[in-house]
């Protein structure tokens, strides 16, 4: 274990660190947000590192969630202020944003944005936030991906779905997981997951993995080719980069097909990561775009020859200034565990502390690749959240991205399913049923 990490908490959530969005470093400073949890309840929470003086601000409080879902994500301006978005769980949204550029000690207050999940939040060179939630609609089958946009000292506009459910799922448990990723010249370019429908025996029927781009802040959108995609989208409309539809092998299975993130080199040009166990366990694909069409190419191989008793389950990807390329991959050990080739949810709701950290790396755009140990087995890496170009912020060149995670247990409060029937939040941390952990930065 390194000796260059950092405590940021030790009152970590069950899911403290989940999301992109949480680390945000500029000349002078470095940003980090988390979420905290204890008996009264879920709270996202912000801490500042002042480079020059060596020291870190007090956790400032941002808001309280309604469940450990309800997690915040940030970004920062052309100018230099925070941009905070704190989630919700199929409930409302709010922005605030810093008082003072740079500082993270005063923020004006919460403005509700929309309803929905997992945010996914972006500012433009030009200022203009984005921001992504797997949007509720009025009814179960309305689910998908809702866009908001909000100009430079402008208001919320309001949302456009540009992605949406299956009718034939349009009453089954959905999810659609999503990077985006903004060039240069402020093209969109996007990656999303589908994983929906479920019967009697399983959920999760159909899933896939799914490309597209926009250049025009995202009103509209077009494959690889140009071609323009149907709004709002389903896989036949995108450029589909992986897909399979049959019964699953456990009740509620982690997705068999996933995204591992999204970035936009210098030049403009898309690269991405996907997960495809359908394919082999812990088969990992890296994809980018040349001359309209979409490349492929098996990179799990590497991994394979250094850790062949192991296999991805998770992948998330962030690029340089010098547009090094760096794959930050969960490996764990195989066959253990899996079935017919597949993960199982057990895997992901148990502490544990045989689980690895890779960097997979180019430094010629995806031609090359060179792979190191970065987080040795015997302890807990939950939850890493990579460092990201997530607005006017970059890596420099000469070091490593930053990783954020958590130690100690990656259960549900009381273990088990996060939900009990009839038992609601506030009866699982009142009785006891939660767990606080460590915080890293690193």
């Amino acid at each position: 274990m390194s000796d260059s990490r950092q405590l940021i908490s030790d009152t970590g959530s069950e899911r403290a660190t989940n999301d992109s969005g949480k680390i945000i470093t500029t000349q002078d400073h470095t940003h980090v947000i988390w979420q905290d949890v204890s008996r009264e309840g879920y709270f996202n929470r912000l801490r500042s590192h002042d480079h020059a003086s060596d020291t870190w601000t007090e956790p400032f409080t941002l808001d309280q969630g309604i469940d450990n879902h309800a997690r915040g994500v940030m970004t920062i301006d052309p100018s230099g202020y925070l941009h905070v978005v704190l989630g919700g769980h199929a409930s409302a949204v709010t922005w605030r944003r810093s008082i003072k550029p740079h500082d993270t000690s005063a923020w004006t207050e919460p403005q509700p944005i929309g309803v929905g999940t997992y945010p996914i939040f972006l500012c433009a060179p030009d200022g203009t936030l984005f921001l992504t939630l797997r949007g509720q609609g009025k009814e179960r089958h309305q689910r998908g991906v809702d866009l908001y946009r909000r100009p430079p000292n402008g208001d919320w506009q309001a949302a456009h779905q540009i992605v949406h459910l299956a009718t034939r799922y349009g009453q089954a448990y959905a999810g659609f997981h999503n990077q985006l990723a903004i060039a240069a010249d402020g093209a969109i370019h996007a990656i999303i997951d589908f994983y929906e429908g479920e019967d009697e025996h399983c959920r999760g029927l159909h899933q896939a993995t799914c490309y597209m781009s926009s250049h025009d802040q995202g009103t509209t959108w077009q494959k690889a080719d140009g071609s323009t995609v149907r709004l709002p989208a389903r896989p036949e409309d995108m450029d589909t980069l992986a897909q399979n539809a049959f019964s699953r092998h456990e009740q509620t299975p982690p997705p068999e097909i996933k995204h591992g993130g999204l970035v936009v080199s210098s030049q403009g040009q898309p690269l991405f990561f996907y997960l495809h166990h359908s394919l082999a366990p812990g088969r990992l694909v890296f994809g980018t775009v040349k001359d309209g069409i979409i490349q492929k190419q098996n990179v799990s191989n590497h991994l394979g020859e250094m850790w062949p008793d192991m296999r991805a389950v998770g992948c998330w990807s962030t690029i340089r200034e010098d547009d090094a390329i760096y794959a930050l991959v969960l490996l764990t050990p195989y066959p253990q565990e899996w079935l017919k080739g597949r993960p199982l949810r057990s895997m992901n709701l148990r502490e544990r502390d045989d689980q690895r950290l890779v960097w997979l790396t180019s430094h010629d755009g995806g031609e090359e690749w060179s792979v190191d140990s970065f987080l040795e087995p015997g302890e807990a890496y939950n939850c890493p959240s990579l460092e990201r170009p997530v607005g006017h912020n970059s890596i420099p060149a000469g070091r490593l991205p930053q990783v954020l995670y958590f130690d100690g247990t990656n259960e549900y409060p009381g273990g088990g399913e996060y939900y009990a029937e009839n038992t609601t939040v506030a009866e699982i941390l009142a009785s006891g049923g939660f767990t606080a952990n460590n915080v890293w930065l690193i």
